[in-house]
């Protein structure tokens, strides 16, 4: 039962994943009650948080609450959602296309899920949760759907894969890179926090952004502050 309600939980998050195109910029309803489309969202300061700028378009988001740091980019438009039920939502979206974005979401989990072996292993979460197949993903197969890679490393599940975004006009299938890591006691009581990153943008798009990806992915570690 607890497995199950795993697999609930994650399919969960990665639905609010999927994501974005010019005419509907944001799908992530529940995530926002709303729309951030623009530089004009709403913006929460996040105290704790730091940001440094480096090279290479890309700065340094280290967040020594929840014990991570990730470079991200620094000319990206920047948004930030607290919803009432205490999910955070982090986003940076491309100003030149809607459909390219980071996003980080924060969860609060119960505190029986000890680590991310609680969801259980990479190519469990891989194959019941980024790509299943029928009413879990609340969509009909998908043609595109592919798990380019599913590894463990640095406490965290890595995933790279693609998939068609439900919602949207184009039908085409958009490049995912997915980091899932469990910061235990990062919530302020009990229960730890579920972190998830997620970079996406349209297949025909991933050439020319992959090092880019690829660099915000590999900087994922430990805060530096922490």
């Amino acid at each position: 039962m607890k497995q199950f309600h795993s697999i609930a939980i994650l399919a969960t998050l990665l639905h609010f994943s999927l994501a974005y195109s010019p005419h509907r910029a944001i799908t992530r309803r529940v995530w926002f009650v709303g729309s951030l489309a623009s530089s004009s969202a709403l913006l929460l300061p996040v105290t704790p948080i730091s940001a440094v700028l480096t090279a290479d378009s890309l700065q340094l988001f280290d967040d020594p609450v929840r014990g991570f740091s990730l470079m991200v980019p620094s000319e990206w438009i920047f948004s930030n959602k607290v919803l009432r039920d205490r999910r955070e939502l982090l986003l940076w979206q491309d100003p030149t296309d809607g459909r390219t974005a980071l996003t980080i979401a924060y969860t609060p989990i119960r505190d029986d899920f000890t680590s991310l072996a609680s969801f259980g292993s990479v190519d469990q979460v891989a194959a019941q949760t980024i790509l299943p197949k029928g009413a879990l993903a609340g969509f009909e197969d998908d043609p595109f759907a592919k798990m380019l890679s599913a590894t463990s490393a640095k406490q965290a599940y890595f995933f790279d894969y693609r998939q068609t975004v439900p919602l949207t006009d184009e039908g085409t299938p958009t490049h995912f890179r997915a980091i899932f890591a469990l910061q235990q006691g990062a919530t302020g009581g009990a229960g730890s926090m579920l972190v998830t990153i997620t970079a996406q943008t349209p297949e025909s798009r991933y050439p020319v952004l992959q090092k880019t990806l690829d660099a915000i992915v590999d900087s994922f570690g430990k805060s530096k502050t922490a």
